[in-house]
């Protein structure tokens, strides 16, 4: 499987200059493009349905060409999703640590 890094997410308690609201997760974010060093500010609501591990702990995201192919054996988080038109989301444990694999179809 290639792993091709994307971006690192921080959960935070502050207030930023949101770029958006994921509804389903209760999850504010800014646009990690946006960042020079690809860094992802979010912040979740009291509420939100998302694993603790991915609530409170730092994550890494990688762009893998199949989801399916890259959570196999793996322990998931957060169920696959589609935050937007042709991106699918999921999260997984690894080494207590939460991960975050994309897969963007053009």
């Amino acid at each position: 499987m290639e792993y091709k890094f994307s971006h690192i997410g921080i959960p935070t308690t502050e207030d930023k200059e949101w770029d958006g609201f994921f509804e389903p997760g209760k999850v504010h974010f800014t646009e990690f493009d946006k960042d020079e060093y690809k860094i992802e500010w979010v912040k979740f609501d009291a509420d939100s349905p998302w694993h603790p591990l991915v609530t409170s702990i730092p994550h890494v995201a990688y762009l893998v060409p199949n989801i399916e192919e890259a959570i196999k054996g793996k322990e998931v988080v957060v169920a696959p999703f589609s935050p937007a038109k042709g991106v699918r989301v999921v999260f997984i444990a690894h080494n207590g640590s939460p991960v975050e694999f994309m897969e963007i179809k053009e």
